[in-house]
């Protein structure tokens, strides 16, 4: 019972880090991400919503999942 409390606790930690990354990550990069991850687009369609090419929504999205490693790493990240 305590360890399911405890685990709870630390996602909801985890998720409020991710939430804070994702408010201090550059637009370009949110937007690939949010797509990816919360409209679950593939990055050919993510490109054509967004007017860019294919290997620019990889940048952007290698971008953000850097970014919210080293925001929500307690060490600093990689």
């Amino acid at each position: 019972m305590i360890a399911r409390l405890l685990i709870r606790l630390r996602h909801r930690r985890a998720l409020r880090r991710i939430e804070q990354a994702l408010g201090t990550m550059d637009e370009l990069p949110r937007a690939v991400f949010e797509r990816a991850r919360f409209r679950n687009l593939d990055h050919v369609q993510i490109a054509s919503e967004l007017g860019i090419p294919v290997t620019e929504v990889e940048q952007h999205f290698a971008a953000a999942m850097l970014h919210i490693v080293k925001h929500t790493d307690p060490f600093g990240g990689p």
